[in-house]
């Protein structure tokens, strides 16, 4: 029995990345790296998100913007 393998199509229709690491936010102090070191996953009530730590301040990964209380810290990442 042979098996025909087909390549497989990238769909039309694909995202395209919307922000990657590199254009990760920069800290007022302007130390580009310092929120890298500090990147979590982090629970707040009723969600989670990627987040970064600028100086006492999380921070949500994608707009920067503050969050809310943070309740857990899920994950981190070594720098």
């Amino acid at each position: 029995m042979k098996i025909e393998v087909q390549q497989q199509q990238q769909t039309p229709n694909e995202a395209a990345p919307v922000q990657t690491m590199s254009d990760l936010p920069v800290s007022e102090k302007k130390q580009p790296h310092t929120a890298m070191k500090n990147l979590a996953v982090v629970q707040c009530e009723g969600f989670r998100c990627l987040a970064y730590r600028d100086g006492e301040i999380w921070r949500e990964f994608q707009s920067g913007r503050p969050l809310p209380e943070v309740k857990d810290i899920v994950y981190t990442f070594a720098p």
